[in-house]
């Protein structure tokens, strides 16, 4: 990922919950020049389903079009995080055909989503966590990821600083705080991450939402 693109984004997942985390810090500016002014009024998270929510690293302003135009064209009622990861990933690959086919997948700027949310069980209930990722420089791939955390973008010391204290079976509540804390500590360091923390919570009993 090129470093110049200053996000962190975090998922980790108890046994029935998902927390997604993000920074809020955006560039204004030419991409395909010096960037001229970082903002911190950036929404990187955005509720997909009723379970499923996404969160965007990389050049934002590409993903925020894609989400807007996927949530023009995705079929009513399409829900759970595998199901939704499938038919978001396939339209990323198609419109990214459309609009870079000509263009080696090397010289492209990185563009990520952290897809996470609830599958469905046996009995229909929602309370089967998982997280994937895809990016544009893999073809936008599935990755799974199955240690119960995940962090993305300017990934490296937040990863050291989740894999210490996180825990199997976290309550959501310690979640949260974990989430928060990490994104907060890697801003003090970094000042490509911006303040506040945006947090995304999804659970059985109320589904997919931003809490701030």
């Amino acid at each position: 990922m090129d470093l110049n693109q200053g996000t962190l984004t975090i998922g980790v997942q108890g046994s029935n919950s998902v927390v997604v985390g993000a920074d809020s810090k955006g560039t204004l500016g030419d991409l395909l020049g010096p960037i001229v002014i970082g903002s911190s009024r950036a929404k990187k998270i955005v509720v997909l389903s009723d379970h499923v929510v996404v969160a965007i690293y990389g050049i934002a302003e590409f993903g925020e079009n894609l989400l807007r135009e996927y949530n023009d064209a995705k079929k009513p009622g399409t829900d759970g995080v595998t199901k939704v990861l499938e038919d978001f990933r396939k339209f990323c690959k198609k419109k990214w055909r459309e609009w870079f086919g000509g263009m080696e997948i090397g010289n492209q700027l990185c563009l990520g989503f952290l897809v996470a949310g609830l599958d469905q069980n046996d009995s229909g209930e929602y309370n089967i966590p998982r997280m994937y990722s895809i990016e544009n420089t893999l073809n936008f791939a599935p990755a799974f990821h199955s240690s119960g955390f995940v962090c993305r973008g300017i990934y490296s010391l937040a990863t050291f600083i989740v894999d210490e204290k996180y825990e199997e079976n976290m309550e959501l509540d310690d979640l949260i705080s974990l989430v928060d804390s990490t994104i907060l500590r890697i801003a003090q360091k970094d000042p490509r991450i911006g303040l506040p923390v945006r947090i995304a919570v999804i659970d059985p009993e109320y589904g997919a939402r931003i809490i701030r």
